[in-house]
């Protein structure tokens, strides 16, 4: 009988115990919701400030990229007629680019794929440009001369690219403006060789705001100084 009393009075402690034991980690269960609420709306709110952040930083470049390409470039309305001679009797095209513009880029390939026009004389005036670009516009037809950037704006207060001029013989340009009607290609393609055979033909152009890259330093670094075009 002593025996079972004892074993009775294990049985007794040992129940007493497991319940002591089992009571704290009751309690902790009951506050682990919340503090995993807490945690996750700690992480929560510290991906929200990293996108933020991000969203920021992103938006301030991107801000800038596009204010550089909607902005109204200052290019020359006296005429760049160099290569040619000013003197000279007829209708003449003068194309100002710049190698290192994405803009000038796209015109340049334009000017490489149709050669220089049986209608016109044709002149490139590369900003800045390579011995390279200059000795396959003259393989293709054209009239190539270079000019520094600096140069151009400090003569001419010229200070963006790409755009052309339609020059007849040595009159002031009847035409200096861009290629497009817009900041962005539109459907009717460029639009060079058509404005040069509407004023050849007696008919008037307004000149096109020009739309692309900075040439000058001091454009450049209000419109893009981030250096993104």
């Amino acid at each position: 009988m002593l025996n079972r009393f004892r074993i009775k009075g294990s049985d007794a402690v040992s129940m007493s115990i497991v319940k002591m034991t089992k009571s704290p980690s009751s309690d902790q269960s009951r506050q682990h919701p919340d503090e995993l609420v807490a945690s996750k709306r700690r992480r929560t709110a510290f991906m929200a400030g990293g996108f933020a952040l991000w969203a920021v930083s992103i938006s301030i470049p991107l801000g800038l990229f596009s204010a550089a390409h909607q902005a109204v470039l200052p290019v020359t309305q006296e005429s760049l007629r160099e290569g040619i001679s000013a003197s000279q009797d007829g209708w003449a095209l003068v194309h100002v680019l710049a190698e290192d513009c994405a803009c000038s880029r796209s015109v340049l390939e334009y000017l490489l794929e149709r050669g220089s026009s049986s209608d016109y004389a044709e002149e490139v005036i590369l900003v800045d440009g390579s011995e390279y670009l200059a000795n396959r516009l003259t393989t293709a037809g054209f009239t190539v001369s270079k000019v520094e950037a600096e140069q151009l704006c400090s003569d001419f207060g010229s200070e963006g690219v790409p755009f052309f001029q339609v020059v007849e013989g040595g009159k002031e340009p009847a035409y200096s403006g861009a290629y497009f009607n817009s900041a962005f290609r539109g459907t009717n393609g460029f639009l060079d060789l058509s404005t040069a055979e509407r004023l050849s033909s007696g008919g008037f152009v307004l000149s096109r705001p020009v739309y692309g890259c900075a040439t000058s330093e001091r454009l450049k670094a209000v419109l893009d100084p981030f250096g993104l075009k």
